[in-house]
């Protein structure tokens, strides 16, 4: 029963779902500093590319959009997720 309930993390569950196996590696940092660590990496990358000024502030704007629309879109399946196993539970 230990190994079932060292596997009973929101993580490990994400990991299964997305990857179809075990591949969860623990992590420390919270879901928002995992969000912006990734987003800093990429606009490092940006101005590292793009020299000009206004150039950049238009690759930024657009991977801004495109990254709030990841989260609203995996809000929702999660939502959707959740809402899958509470109806499962309750039958």
């Amino acid at each position: 029963m230990k190994e079932i309930y060292s596997r009973m993390d929101i993580k490990q569950i994400r990991s299964f779902l997305l990857n179809g196996g075990e591949t969860y590696e623990a992590q420390q940092e919270t879901c928002e500093e995992r969000i912006k660590n990734g987003e800093r990496a990429i606009y490092a990358r940006l101005k590292e590319i793009y020299k000009d000024g206004d150039e950049y502030e238009t690759a930024a704007g657009e991977v801004y959009e495109a990254l709030e629309i990841y989260k609203e879109v995996y809000t929702e399946i999660g939502m959707k997720f959740a809402a899958i196993l509470i109806f499962q539970l309750l039958q």
